[in-house]
């Protein structure tokens, strides 16, 4: 086999491991932004409930006090 030959194998094996990458990286990003896309729904649900109960207290907070003097 040639030098041209051997360079050829070469870069379709260095193709093929960049597909594979590629594809890794987009499932990694499809899992991102599912789990965005759910927090962000999750985070809809509980404001929509929470305005929805008014037995349920607003959240306040309070200065922690000082007890060192």
């Amino acid at each position: 086999m040639g030098d041209l030959e051997k360079m050829q194998e070469q870069m379709k094996a260095d193709m093929s491991a960049l597909k594979d990458q590629m594809a890794s990286m987009m499932e990694a990003m499809l899992g991102m932004k599912r789990l965005m896309e759910s927090n962000a729904a999750t985070t809809a649900a509980a404001n929509t409930t929470t305005e929805a109960d008014p037995v349920l207290p607003p959240v306040t907070h309070h200065p922690v006090p000082d007890i060192l003097g």
